[in-house]
């Protein structure tokens, strides 16, 4: 946390209290911004709340935020990475949210409708992260549930009486005066208190996304090296050559797989060519791998955008793993990636999941904060099965129809259309 500078998005005494227990050094910097949700479930609005109060000091700090936290920091001048921390809590009963009240009758009217029951406690967070020109954002939510013991009415006006519920959302602070009536707690208590700050360092941990790419017809348009190998060891047997468009249909499933395609739609349906025209292939390949291959439009710009914002990018591919590693260097250059991995034989191909694994294990981050980006049914079928948001590339290899049939969670027509998603 030394590496960034803190901001939070709060007058809470209680918040301010809960960052210092913890270690943090950070300011306090509020905005004046008028409070509105759109929905009534109780997480949704903690969310909302949390997002506008970030958002909100944010444009405080770089001029503009744009309401998906995406946008151009055009006046950010610190020398450290900025990270503002906005928070809500409220309380439910019975679906009911409860607020601060207003006056002591409504304060005690809340914990008359507390005492001797089970409520919940939901507590929102949202992150903003900007450095440089990269802003990025996320938003979680907690939830606790919180048990009174019966309260008689004396008990209650005499705790309304000490205004120590006059500033606490459903009328009561845990961790004062109140704490005589706390029967239990299920959860983070010091999400009741006001910030659950376990769950916040571990955001914090892992805020930087990581992306996962598919190589052949997500990044780069290879097919013409495909298809000039590929029709150099079928011309042997007088088969071919084949249509770009035919080649679009034969790759995605790993070498062995495209020389098995290309030799039955030559009419060797048995493969009794498959053996030697399988190690004829890769023996051109290595040789041509960069034949008339370049990054798609817009990867480059796309690529550029995701390391400004301090994303992983890491390419999986079915493609053999010195060709893969080949092509990645040639076109983008040395350690530009985060990690490369192809085929080889310590891992199947795709579409198992076990390459995305082994990149999430090295890299040390999670599923859930991880995008798979790829062009074909083996990549979708790559990225939903690890867990993946899964996002289809229509400038590739196949069709709409192909990518939605397999559950793509999204589908893009250009590269920079993927920031939307991150």
């Amino acid at each position: 946390m030394k590496q960034a500078k803190i901001i939070l998005a709060s007058a809470s005494p209680r918040r301010r209290e809960l960052l210092a227990q913890i270690g943090f050094e950070f300011e306090v910097l509020v905005s004046d911004v008028e409070e509105k949700v759109t929905t009534d479930i109780p997480h949704e609005v903690v969310e909302e709340l949390s997002s506008q109060k970030a958002e909100a000091v944010a444009r405080l700090c770089v001029g503009k935020v744009e309401s998906n936290g995406i946008a151009a920091a055009d006046a950010m001048v610190e020398p450290l990475p900025v990270i503002i921390i906005g928070a809500d809590t409220i309380v439910a009963c019975d679906g009911q949210i409860l607020g601060k009240p207003k006056d002591k009758q409504d304060a005690f009217d809340m914990l008359m409708m507390l005492q001797g029951r089970t409520h919940q406690v939901y507590t929102g967070v949202t992150l903003v992260r900007m450095e440089g020109e990269s802003v990025t954002k996320k938003t979680f939510h907690e939830a606790t549930e919180v048990t009174f013991y019966p309260m008689s009415e004396d008990e209650i006006w005499e705790y309304v009486d000490t205004l120590d519920p006059m500033d606490k959302a459903g009328a009561y602070g845990i961790q004062g005066f109140c704490a005589r009536y706390i029967k239990g707690i299920c959860g983070d208590y010091n999400n009741v208190v006001g910030l659950p700050v376990g769950r916040l360092y571990q955001e914090l941990q892992q805020f930087k996304n990581t992306v996962i790419f598919d190589l052949d017809g997500t990044l780069s348009d290879s097919i013409h090296s495909i298809k000039y190998c590929t029709d150099a060891v079928m011309k042997k047997y007088g088969y071919g050559p084949f249509t770009v468009k035919q080649y679009q249909y034969f790759v995605g499933d790993g070498a062995a797989n495209l020389i098995k395609r290309a030799l039955t739609e030559g009419g060797d349906t048995a493969l009794t060519h498959f053996e030697e025209a399988f190690a004829a292939y890769k023996e051109i390949f290595r040789e041509h791998c960069m034949y008339k291959v370049k990054p798609y439009d817009g990867i480059v710009e796309l690529l550029a955008a995701l390391k400004a914002r301090g994303i992983k990018i890491c390419v999986f591919s079915n493609k053999p793993h010195a060709e893969t590693i080949n092509v990645i260097e040639t076109l983008f250059g040395k350690d530009y990636f985060d990690v490369i991995l192809g085929q080889t034989e310590q891992l199947p191909i795709k579409p198992s999941p076990e390459g995305v694994y082994a990149i999430l294990k090295k890299l040390g981050v999670k599923a859930e904060d991880t995008l798979y980006l790829g062009d074909t049914a083996t990549d979708m079928k790559t990225g939903k099965s690890a867990g993946l948001f899964t996002v289809g590339a229509l400038w590739g290899f196949r069709d709409y129809k192909e990518l939605s049939d397999n559950h793509a969670d999204a589908i893009i027509e250009r590269p920079e259309q993927l920031l939307e998603y991150l």
